[in-house]
């Protein structure tokens, strides 16, 4: 199997880590991966778009594309040939899926198949990382980490390159979209946001998916320049934009999480998604709100006829900008 990306390193991997995942998941994965063997080498296979991440993520060798015909194959029954020895040589297989039935078909030819559940039950208001380092310690994997979540932010916060006592942030990148409309703060906010970011003397860029074709005719319309705005799906782009950044203003959405991860100072807005569960983790992490609002989080419940949608609608631009200077 040819890699799609492949840091250079003579020492073999550990373990396959498969994951079908988004970004944020993703993440949340390679965050608890990375607390929990901090010694350890992985492959991993997940969708294509996500790999340039990777050329940051320490303890990863190869990444594969998930979407391989070949590897594909392993889930349809109708396993290529070359696969069969490619999925042999590894001493164990972490299957992020809540599928079980993608787990029979890897212990086909593999018979050292973790599969776990990508994030916790709905019910359950574990943090997502805490979960998977949870659910990697009960399948008895020893881990050469001791440290817990807190120590491995603690760690993060004194390894950050963003962190200085005499370090004035300049520029702010804001993304208002996310995976779900239901989960964005106002883009009038927003536009409210960036204009009393502009008056303070920072510069304010936009960061906008492939698919947020709606908020960029409102940027336009608001007379938003065009050379300010970055629209792609590249993953490789948004990063080297992100580093551009000196802080980053976002909803509940991947590119937040990979702010964070990326350790850029990040202002995360939280409405309908659960912060217990979905605060992103990194060097310098504010949410708004800091703890969970008046009114329960809906979003993974299926719960969505809310009309008035206060959990966002009272986030104020004076509660965000606070927020930034805190």
């Amino acid at each position: 199997m040819n890699p799609i990306e492949s840091i250079p390193n003579d020492l073999p991997a550990n373990a396959l880590i498969i994951h079908t995942g988004a970004l944020g998941d993703v993440i949340s994965a390679l965050t608890a991966i990375e607390c929990f063997f901090s010694q350890n080498m992985f492959d991993f296979c997940c969708q294509r778009h996500i790999a340039p991440l990777f050329k940051i993520v320490p303890n990863i060798r190869n990444v594969f594309d998930i979407n391989n015909p070949k590897i594909s194959s392993v889930f349809m029954s109708m396993t290529h040939p070359d696969i069969i020895d490619w999925l042999i040589k590894y001493p164990c297989i972490l299957l992020f899926s809540f599928s079980k039935d993608w787990e029979q078909c890897l212990n086909k030819y593999n018979r050292n198949i973790i599969r776990i559940p990508p994030r916790p039950p709905v019910h359950e208001t574990v943090h997502t990382v805490q979960f998977i380092m949870d659910t990697l310690q009960g399948k008895n994997l020893k881990s050469r980490n001791n440290s817990g979540l807190k120590d491995f932010i603690l760690q993060k916060k004194t390894r950050s390159y963003k962190k200085s006592y005499e370090f004035q942030w300049k520029s702010v990148c804001i993304h208002p979209g996310s995976g779900s409309s239901f989960k964005n703060w106002p883009i009038d906010c927003y536009l409210t946001l960036s204009k009393q970011l502009i008056e303070k003397g920072h510069s304010v860029g936009w960061i906008l998916g492939p698919a947020e074709n709606a908020l960029m005719k409102v940027l336009i319309q608001n007379k938003v320049n065009c050379n300010d705005i970055v629209q792609t799906h590249h993953i490789q782009t948004i990063m080297k934009y992100l580093m551009l950044s000196d802080h980053f203003v976002g909803n509940d959405s991947g590119i937040s999480h990979l702010a964070a991860y990326m350790g850029i100072d990040t202002t995360a807005i939280f409405g309908p998604s659960d912060i217990r569960r979905w605060r992103p983790i990194g060097a310098c992490v504010k949410t708004i709100p800091e703890n969970l609002p008046l009114c329960s989080p809906c979003f993974e419940k299926g719960n969505r006829q809310c009309s008035h949608k206060k959990c966002l609608n009272d986030i104020t631009v004076s509660h965000v900008i606070n927020k930034i200077y805190d």
